[in-house]
Parts: structure tokens; sequence; C-alpha cells
């Protein structure tokens, strides 16, 4: 609401003069009488009373002020219309204006009545006369302004009964503030010190919210905001709560807001503003947070001498907040200084004490060190020297390496079978495991296109024949020379495209009778499942229909060796002096036994593996008589022995290696 100029300038005087007052919180009727001689200007407003109600609730004036501008002997008589008038507008709590258009006509001077109220009742009011001809028309501002004082008034009347309600000697507050103070000193995190801060501080101080907001080197950041358990810092609070904290501390004097913007530094304004905006709070108190003072050295010879020092700058900041009322509840200020002393100070400890380099290896070593007291003496030296014996051991000791390898049983001679044309399978003539001699037939295929190749190149050598016992016949019936040399030519022609075509046919021939399959080798048939693969099945050039291996003859074990192991194996092998490598193995359904084998071949490229990524191909000759069977792919775990190396690399290389391989520099 806006008021004309005059009524503005008193109603910053009352506000000017009632933060004074409600801070130096004078005898009670020195307080009204002050604030009725701040709202008095002698022209517009011209006399007051306040009134009270007494125990047996009648009103009772306790202070007036200018009534010499409204009586000549500077006394009021109230009449019963008055009284009646004054009752009415205090019971109905609101502030109301009499007579402030008909003042000329009755002969009472105009006036406002404005109730005070407290705990809820009417406790009293203010009546304050004006002059209408100053404010004509102007009785929405003279209610905005009498609605002030009161504000005023009632603050007072509140913070003066909490003042009576309190001991004289708070000693529960005290209680609290140690055990806070307590819990400040027990941590040296800055985040327990933040929570401790803003959610018991709340409660010391009496307030309706605190935050603290810290300086971490360059930035400026909200640790924490009582009652949220994490702070969301790109919220436009913390954001505007940050942007009034980063002034404050850069100026290093306490800001406080009161409802009223007009002391605040200008470069604060529109933070401020921006911050007020978003939170709401009708008070507001930034207290800088700065690091406790040095203790003076124990070499200094005068520790008391003052010398000059620079300022310390703010580590942080405290937020106090009220949404209530404008005015600070009693000794909030007080409260919210003496918790901000404690919480900078345990914020300092915590902060320097986490910027140590490698804080938590000197924790444990301090940790370790405290434990080599007394008998753990003893223990210590004994578990050392067990360590350095072990140690030794593992550097000293020699130890058979070995590299681990997958794989399987299978004879060296063994042959794939594949289909030496397009087809179909229309007849299996051996079985799984059957054994068979080269040359015996094992798979009948059938090509619709080369059956209807063979048929079409049989007809067309058919046709030629025929065509040239016709033209041997126009030979020899021809009767003229022309006739006779054309079909002459023609026969020559045709003579020489049979062979050709004779050739053809051949080549059909051979083709359709590769289609039965035949074994290249004697042995066993080791595709298993066969008649389940192939039977009824369209195959395709080159495809491998099945296996003949020769049981019968050498074995060897065919091996896949992880790639990354193959530096071991080849440096070994290199220093072999016969160029092979012992290799001890168990089959996969017979691991009790082991078994004996000689590295003789190792693959020049590498291959991929499932399970084990990129490997390498090793054969080792076996024995095939100590075998407990000859099963063909039977699995095995083999084990190639790589000389000799130490107890502690045989046991931990692999964990090196792992290092090496994954994190070379």
């Amino acid at each position: 609401m806006k008021l004309d100029d005059p009524l503005q300038d008193q109603l910053r005087n009352l506000r000017t003069a009632g933060d004074r007052l409600i801070d130096a919180s004078p005898p009670l009727e020195r307080f009204f009488r002050d604030l009725l001689a701040a709202a008095i200007d002698g022209r517009r407003l011209l006399a007051g009373i306040v009134w009270f109600v007494d125990q047996e609730g009648r009103l009772k004036p306790i202070c007036d002020f200018g009534l010499q501008n409204v009586s000549p002997d500077g006394k009021l008589t109230v009449g019963p219309r008055e009284q009646q008038q004054l009752n009415t507008a205090l019971r109905d709590g609101q502030v109301a204006v009499f007579n402030g258009q008909q003042a000329a006509e009755s002969g009472q001077k105009p006036r406002v009545i404005g109730p005070l109220q407290a705990d809820g009742r009417t406790v009293g009011g203010v009546e304050l006369f004006f002059d209408a001809e100053q404010l004509p028309g102007g009785h929405r501002d003279l209610l905005h302004f009498v609605e002030e004082w009161c504000g005023y008034a009632v603050r007072y009347l509140d913070r003066q009964r909490l003042a009576s309600q309190q001991p004289a000697d708070p000693t529960g507050f005290w209680e609290q503030f140690e055990r806070f103070t307590l819990e400040l000193q027990r941590t040296l995190d800055a985040r327990e010190v933040a929570a401790i801060a803003v959610n018991d501080g709340r409660l010391m101080v009496g307030c309706d919210r605190i935050s603290l907001i810290v300086k971490e080197g360059k930035r400026i950041k909200v640790r924490g905001i009582s009652g949220q358990d994490d702070v969301e810092h790109r919220a436009n609070l913390v954001s505007s709560m940050r942007s009034v904290a980063r002034q404050v501390m850069r100026v290093g004097e306490p800001l406080v807001y009161r409802g009223d913007i007009q002391d605040i530094p200008p470069q604060l304004e529109k933070p401020l503003a921006t911050f007020l905006q978003e939170g709401r709070a009708r008070m507001t108190l930034f207290i800088p947070l700065l690091p406790p003072e040095a203790f003076p050295h124990k070499e200094e010879k005068d520790p008391g001498a003052v010398k000059s020092r620079k300022r310390p700058k703010p580590i942080g900041c405290l937020v106090v907040e009220q949404f209530s009322e404008s005015r600070p509840l009693p000794v909030l200020r007080q409260r919210a200084d003496l918790v901000a002393d404690h919480v900078a100070a345990a914020l300092y400890n915590a902060q320097r004490h986490q910027t140590i380099f490698l804080l938590w290896l000197w924790v444990a070593l301090g940790r370790l060190f405290g434990w080599f007291r007394g008998r753990n003496l003893m223990i210590s030296a004994a578990v050392l020297a067990a360590v350095a014996a072990a140690g030794a051991a593992l550097t000293l000791v020699p130890w058979d390496y070995r590299v681990e390898g997958l794989g399987k049983t299978m004879p060296v001679k063994q042959q794939e079978v594949f289909a030496p044309w397009d087809g179909d399978v229309i007849e299996i003539l051996v079985e799984s495991g059957q054994r068979v001699k080269a040359g015996d037939p094992l798979i009948r295929l059938e090509s619709d296109d080369l059956r209807e190749a063979h048929v079409k190149a049989t007809t067309e050598l058919s046709g030629k024949k025929e065509l040239l016992r016709t033209l041997d016949k126009q030979i020899d019936t021809a009767q003229r020379n022309e006739d006779a040399a054309r079909y002459q030519i023609e026969w020559t022609r045709t003579n020489a495209e049979l062979p050709g075509i004779e050739e053809h046919v051949r080549v059909l021939e051979d083709r359709m009778a590769a289609l039965t399959v035949r074994s290249p080798i004697d042995g066993v048939v080791a595709t298993f499942q066969i008649r389940q693969k192939l039977q009824d099945r369209p195959v395709r050039r080159g495809e491998v229909l099945l296996e003949v291996m020769d049981d019968t003859g050498e074995w060897r074990l065919e091996l896949e060796v992880p790639e990354y192991r193959m530096g071991h194996l080849l440096k070994a092998l290199a220093a072999s002096e016969n160029g092979t490598l012992p290799v001890e193995y168990v089959l996969a359904t017979a691991v009790e036994t082991s078994y004996h084998a000689e590295v003789a071949e190792i693959a020049t490229r590498t291959g991929e593996s499932e399970g084990e990524g990129t490997i390498v191909e090793v054969f080792a000759d076996i024995d095939p008589n100590t075998l407990p069977s000859r099963r063909i792919g039977a699995e095995v775990e083999a084990k190639i022995n790589c000389g000799k190396r130490s107890l502690g690399y045989v046991l931990f290389g692999d964990v090196v290696e792992f290092v090496q391989r994954h994190f070379w520099l």
C-alpha cells in the first residue's frame, strides 16, 4: 500500500523507534509513551491514549501523549458514547475509524482505535486522534499506520511474556548447550559437523531454520539445512542463499533482515530479495564463521602483546531464519552468535583434519604402531619372523612352473569327409562308431541338378549321333554335287562337336558316381548321431559330412593353451635339449590317475576358444596303451612343465602377470 509522503515519513520514524524500543525492552509505560511519541506529529496525528483491560475487565488508560493538541487543559473526558465505541472496536479485534467524515457536525474529535491482542485475546488498545482536514479520504493509509503501531506493541508484549516465563538461571539451556558442544567436538568429519550444527543448533537458537554454508577453496557450498537429509544444490533457494552468503563473507560482517531492506548494503539488495522471495522468511540473520585465533607460541616472550594481524577470512556462514515474525525472538541473536562461534571452531578443525594428505594411511599407521606395545611386541616379532621366513622360502626355493591347458585325446590319423556336390542325403550306409575300410560307401547323395544335366547331355549326344546317320544317308543319295557338299560340311561340324558332348557326359557320370561318398581311410566313424544330423537333409559342396579316424594307430593330445601363457612355453621349449617338454595330464573321467606325454608340435597361428579366448593349439604325443580306454575326444587337463622358477613366482606369478598385462605403462 502506498502512503502519501508525510505519513510515509512518520511510518519510517515509527519503525525506527519501534525496533529500538523492542531491542531495549524498557518498562511498559515508558515503552508505550515513547511509541506514542514516535507516532504523534501534532499535525495529522494529534494525540493518543493507550488502554489496557484490568483484572475486572474494565478499560483503564495507562499512558497518553499530545492531549494538549485536542484539549486546552490537556485533559480528555470520555463520554458514554465514546466508551461504547471503544469497547466495540476492541471486542471486534479490528482497527476502526470513528467520526472521520462527520467531525464538524458531531463536535467529536476524529479518532482511530486499534486493538492489542496477546495469546489470542484482546488485552488493550490504542486510540489516536487525527485531523480530518489533513487526512481527507486517507483512512486506508491511517489504518495501515495503526496496524504497524499495534504490531510493535504486540511484539513487545510477547517478548515481555516470554521473558517472564524464563527462569533467572536457565540451567536447562546450558545443559543442552554443553551436550551440543560435545557433539560438535566428538567428530572431525565436516559433514557430521554440518548435520549437528543445523539440526541441534536450530533447537539451541530457537529459530525456524538454520543453514550452514561452507567455503571450500574458491567454491561456496550449502552443506546442511535443518530438517533436510540432503541438499539439492541446483535448487533456486540454495543458489540464492549462496549468492547472499558470498557477499556477506566478502564483507565479513553479519547481515540482519527484519522485514525492511532500507538499511541493507546496495550490493546485497538484489541477491537478498531473490533469497527472500524463494525462502519466504520474515527474519533472516547471516553470521560469517571466522576461524578461531591461534594461541601464542610458547617461545614468544610476551604472548599478551598486541600484534598487527590480518583479519581472518570467513570459512563459512550460518544462516538463521524465522518465518513467524520479522522481529527476532528473545535472546535469539545472543544464542545465534554463541552457536556460530562453536560451529566455526568445530568446522575449522574438521576442515584442517581432512586436508591432511593420505589421512587414512596415517590413521591406520597410528593404530598399527599403537598396537605394538607390551606383550604384543613379542607376538609381532614372531609374526614378522614367520613372514620373513616365508618370504625367503618364496624367493629361494625352486619349483616346477607348469602351464595348464585343456584338450582331448585324438588319433593322429583322422580324415574329414566332405560333400562332393550340392544335393540331398538319401541314404546313410554306416552307423556312428562303425569300423570301415578305405573305399567303403558311407553316404549316398542325390542331386537333381546333376541328373537333369546328365539327361540333357545324354539326349544331346543321342541327337548328334542320329544327325550323323541321317547326314550319311543324305550324302549317299544326293543328286547334285552342291547338295552333297552342303551335307558334307554339316556332317563335319556335327562330328567335331560329338567328342565334347561325350566328354561332358562322362564328367557328369563321374560326378553322379561320386555322390556315393566313400571312406578315404581305414578307421572308425567318429561322428555321433549321423542319421539325426544328415538323413534327408540338403547339403552343399564342401560341407563336412562326417569324420573317419584310425583309432588303431598313433594317438596324441590336442591341447588349447591361452596365448598369454605361450611365452613361458616357448622359452622352455627353446632351452630344451631334445626340443620337447614333459606333459602330465589326467582324464576328466579318471582324475585319480595321471599320465605322461611329450610336446611334439605347436601351432604357428592363434585361434579362438569360447572358454579361454585367444588360444594356441599344442599337440603332445602319448602312449595309447597306457589309456584305460581309447575313447575319441576324451577330455583331459594337462600341465606342461616349463622348468624351475621360484616358489613365489609359481604361486603368485599369475597375479603379477595380470597386473602387468592390464596396468602396464
